[in-house]
Parts: C-alpha cells; sequence; structure tokens
C-alpha cells in the first residue's frame, strides 16, 4: 500500500493508492488518468488538483518508491559499526531481501527508465539523480575497505544489484537474491588489496 500522507485528502489518498500499484503493477505509461478516476473512484478534476498532472503524479511515485541512500547506510552503520565490509554485506542483503518479497516486479526506478527514456523528462531526471544516489551510497561504502579503484567497484556492484532485480523477474527470486549476495561478496574479494 501506498504511504498515507496527511496533506492529502482522502480522495487524494484514494488516487495515490489506486496509482502506485497501477504504475507499479502495469506501469506508468499504461495507467491512464481516466483509469486512475475510475479505480479510485475519484473525478479527473479532482486528480488534477491533487496532482497537478499525471506526470506530477509519477514524479511523486518515483520519489516515494526511492529509499533514501541515506536511511540504508545509518541502518548498516547502526547494525554493523566499525565494520565496513559487514555494512557492505548488510545493504547488499536489504536488497536482496528485497527483490524476493512476494509481489515484486523489478525495481520501480529501474521499470520507470524504460518507460521514460528521454532524459530530460522530469521523471527520468529524477530517477537518474535517485539511481546516482544509490552508486554513491555504493561507492562510500566500498571506499572504507582497502580495494583499488572503489568508484569501479561501487558502479560494479550497482550494475549487479540491478541485473539482480531484472533476474527475479525471469528465473527464481530466491536463486537471485542468492546470486546477488554470492556474486557481491566475490566481487569485493576480487578487488582487496593484499
Amino acid at each position: 500500500m501506498a504511504a498515507q500522507d496527511p496533506r492529502r485528502s482522502p480522495a487524494g489518498q484514494r488516487v495515490w493508492e489506486t496509482a502506485c500499484d497501477l504504475f507499479y503493477r502495469e506501469g506508468i505509461r499504461s495507467a491512464g488518468v481516466a483509469e486512475i478516476a475510475e479505480r479510485s473512484g475519484v473525478g479527473k478534476p479532482s486528480i488534477y488538483r491533487n496532482f497537478e498532472s499525471k506526470d506530477g503524479l509519477a514524479l511523486a511515485y518515483v520519489k516515494a518508491k526511492a529509499v533514501p541512500s541515506r536511511v540504508w547506510l545509518e541502518a548498516a552503520r547502526a547494525a554493523c559499526p566499525d565494520d565496513p565490509r559487514a555494512q557492505l554485506r548488510h545493504v547488499i542483503t536489504e536488497i536482496a531481501d528485497q527483490i524476493s518479497e512476494p509481489g515484486y516486479r523489478g525495481c520501480a526506478l529501474a521499470n520507470a527508465t524504460v518507460e521514460f527514456p528521454d532524459r530530460e523528462h522530469p521523471v527520468r531526471v529524477a530517477v537518474d539523480a535517485l539511481k546516482a544516489e544509490y552508486l554513491e551510497l555504493l561507492t562510500e561504502l566500498v571506499s572504507q575497505l582497502p580495494v583499488r579503484d572503489p568508484r569501479a567497484l561501487g558502479y560494479m556492484l550497482q550494475m549487479l544489484v540491478e541485473g539482480a532485480g531484472i533476474t527475479t523477474q525471469i528465473y527464481s527470486a530466491e536463486r537471485s537474491a542468492t546470486a546477488l549476495k554470492e556474486a557481491a561478496d566475490r566481487i569485493v574479494e576480487s578487488y582487496l588489496e593484499r
């Protein structure tokens, strides 16, 4: 279910929940304003009053679906103080758990990149910025390890995470989650300075 926002009217909240569900299950471009209105029981004018446009609704959706990278970093540091390798494993495990959840249909942000190939579109700009934050998180975590080229390693781990999100849709989610954790460990090991 989409997060409750006390600033939203009850009608706005119904629109929000309906849109989030449709955007994730069917895609942002596939879910039209008419369908959102029909399924939420809210008229189109109310949708536009609450969200200005479908693009505004889509932009709010991708921002809401992103877990702030600082949240993951703080949780990892709290769970594994003074152990950078365990902090990285903690974040990778959180991602592996997320992609293993029932009903997972891929990363909402990655799905949006496919739907919005124009890098100037506001939704794509937001998604690219959010993904850049995730890359920085991984790079920050590996920078605390005795590794060569932390930026390259962070990028490789980001590619691995993105790939794991996709393979859950092709193969078994459990297999993809397990492979993500194992491959991340192996890649980090290969970058350690000896």
